[in-house]
């Protein structure tokens, strides 16, 4: 049984956060994982797929229902301590592209299935976009305390910070609405006002003197991004109802991509570059990672070499049920006896709270 930390371990590892924040000029980011979300009563990734299961019965169309069964079955059988709706995707992701994309066609076969054709495959992943789409998109803005409280603390009147680089493998709108909130200004990688289209060189810009600035890089995708029928152009839709039935299948939203296609080509080899710039590239990086566990094999060995290729780097961890030891599993680096990674095992609220004392 790991010991857990006491508050006092906890207050003195955000501080030293905060003072080696002032050090590292323009190289601290944050990387936001699906635990910052949980305050504000998003579902975790574990917790899509069990709604994914509980509405199977409502599907309409008993080949999807078939597919899905087998592949929920599959992934138990393969991950005892839990299955998440990342997983799932990133199966019926793999199997789509020997179907649909290679030279070869090949016959992909699953449990009692055989033969598994476009139409099945693609109405499943319609109909789990339906479910994280449901469950995800709406917002109580009341419930943004937190987020707004986070980006308050580094970038408000009294805080250091004119502009900050956050990365998110979430999908939701958390950190557009906190910017609004607070009349940040968010560059997110498109430009336009009733349309936004993709034009990522807008992370280079400058900031301006008199408004602070959230360059949010969404790893993942969003909620609200298309890709044409070509997959030469990434849009933003400002409104779902602008989205019709033919489009759905074009929303922009992956799964831990590290052995798909995906994150080889646009956009996310983009935003992953982005990224490995942000920790390997400046000169005194420091990393604060809040309720991300670790499981995408692209991002953590962007990570793990920031560690190992500048001394000068530091990794802060914020998540109450995180071990240094399943760090360093997941990293493929020591992290147990390395004094510039420092794990703060509480939850977002609380760090916050913590943060907030500690300003006054």
């Amino acid at each position: 049984m790991p010991i857990k930390q006491s508050q006092d371990e906890i207050r003195d590892g955000t501080r030293n956060l905060l003072d080696k924040i002032g050090t590292a000029g323009d190289g601290f980011s944050v990387m936001f994982g699906a635990g910052a979300s949980k305050c504000i009563d998003l579902p975790t990734m574990g917790e899509l797929a069990d709604m994914l299961e509980k509405k199977l019965p409502t599907c309409q169309d008993q080949n999807i229902t078939k597919l899905l069964e087998e592949v929920l079955a599959v992934l138990k059988s393969e991950s005892p301590d839990g299955t998440t709706i990342e997983q799932v995707l990133e199966m019926l992701y793999h199997i789509q592209f020997l179907v649909e994309e290679r030279e070869t066609k090949i016959s992909i076969s699953l449990g009692d299935i055989g033969n598994i054709d476009t139409t099945i495959l693609t109405g499943g992943i319609n109909f789990i976009k339906d479910i994280i789409w449901e469950a995800c998109y709406k917002i109580d803005v009341g419930k943004l305390q937190n987020h707004k409280e986070f980006l308050e603390c580094f970038m408000g009147e009294s805080g250091r910070l004119r502009k900050l680089d956050v990365f998110t493998t979430n999908w939701d709108f958390a950190i557009e609405m906190t910017c609004d909130g607070l009349k940040f200004k968010c560059v997110d990688g498109f430009v336009g006002v009733f349309d936004g289209f993709e034009k990522f060189a807008v992370f280079a810009e400058s900031p301006s003197e008199q408004l602070r600035t959230v360059y949010l890089h969404k790893l993942h995708g969003s909620l609200n991004w298309i890709l044409n029928q070509e997959k030469t152009e990434l849009r933003k839709k400002m409104n779902w109802s602008e989205i019709d039935s033919s489009d759905h299948k074009l929303f922009m939203i992956y799964p831990i991509p590290s052995k798909a296609k995906e994150i080889l080509g646009y956009p996310y080899a983009e935003l992953i570059s982005r990224f490995s710039d942000a920790i390997l590239k400046r000169k005194n990086p420091l990393l604060l990672v809040i309720g991300y566990s670790f499981t995408d094999s692209h991002i953590s060995t962007k990570i793990a070499s920031m560690l190992d290729n500048n001394e000068r780097s530091n990794l802060f961890i914020v998540d109450p049920k995180m071990e240094l030891g399943k760090v360093s599993e997941k990293l493929g680096f020591d992290t147990e006896k390395d004094e510039r990674v420092i794990l703060l095992q509480t939850g977002f609220v609380e760090f916050n709270k913590i943060l907030k004392e500690l300003q006054e």
